[in-house]
């Protein structure tokens, strides 16, 4: 028993610590020495770029380099700027977890990501994923946040009234689904993570109101990565250059919703967020 709580209180103070203060940025400063891994473009996309997107080329800055004076607490300076981003399979690499069964604690490999297929789309400037049929914990995103396009709030009340309690562990990635109007503002949203594995055939019924299990098929999606974060002027430029690359490859595609996926921490390490859109021919 004793073993347990302290389990439990590492967790919530680990929990505490991922949502303190107002920036999430590079705040983190690991126990052990941070191994940096360099990433090149062509590494961290499955395409070629689009030739008129010459004006979205940026280089990574070199490793602790500091960019208009702006510093990383952790010292990793050079994550705080653009970057290439994060490899697809470091994010989505086994990680052990401790649980504790009958009383005994099992230290047990588990998958981070779906089994997402990826694959080159024959086009410039995006790939083509497929998210394969699942149940998806999801959650709509709250009033303040839509309007500030933030999803903290409302992913806090997705840990703390549904995953912590029901003792689910996180999946990557994260996706959040915006709803456009005709002028394609954001004005309302949902926040979606993939059931883990081990929970996908009876995952626990939630006891708040606020969130629901949903049971999606296959959707065939377009994305493009990021290296940087969801507020980045650069990151929502991407759903631009996206739709450009989607209308010249002569694909179909719902315009009426932009979809994020998130697969890094934002506190540590190279980022990677992507920006996507739903094939029009994918369930809603």
């Amino acid at each position: 028993m004793f073993k347990l709580l302290a389990v439990l209180a590492l967790i919530s103070a680990s929990v505490a610590h991922r949502f303190a203060g107002k920036e999430w940025k590079q705040t983190y400063k690991p126990k052990t020495p941070y191994v940096y891994k360099s990433v090149t473009w062509e590494e961290a996309h499955e395409y070629e770029e689009c030739p008129e997107f010459e004006h979205d080329n940026y280089e990574e800055p070199e490793k602790g380099e500091i960019v208009d004076g702006v510093e990383a607490e952790n010292g990793m300076h050079h994550f705080l700027s653009r970057h290439n981003p994060k490899l697809i399979e470091d994010c989505c690499a086994r990680r052990n977890y401790t649980q504790v069964v009958n009383g005994v604690e099992q230290v047990v490999s588990r998958e981070m990501c779906p089994d997402l297929v990826r694959e080159d789309s024959g086009f410039c400037g995006f790939e083509t994923i497929t998210i394969p049929a699942a149940k998806w914990i999801v959650i709509d995103v709250e009033k303040d946040d839509v309007e500030t396009f933030q999803v903290r709030e409302t992913y806090k009340k997705m840990y703390y009234e549904y995953r912590k309690p029901k003792g689910v562990r996180w999946m990557l990635p994260v996706l959040v689904k915006w709803q456009l109007n005709e002028d394609r503002e954001r004005v309302s949203g949902q926040i979606a993570m993939y059931v883990p594995p081990e929970n996908q055939s009876n995952p626990p019924k939630p006891d708040s109101d606020l969130i629901r299990i949903e049971e999606w098929g296959a959707k065939k999606v377009y994305v493009r990565p990021y290296g940087g974060y969801r507020h980045d002027k650069e990151f929502r430029r991407q759903w631009e250059l996206l739709r450009t690359a989607l209308d010249n490859a002569g694909l179909n595609y719902k315009d009426n919703e932009e979809w994020e996926a998130g697969y890094s921490y934002l506190r540590y390490g190279r980022q990677r967020n992507e920006a996507m859109f739903v094939d029009s021919a994918s369930e809603a």
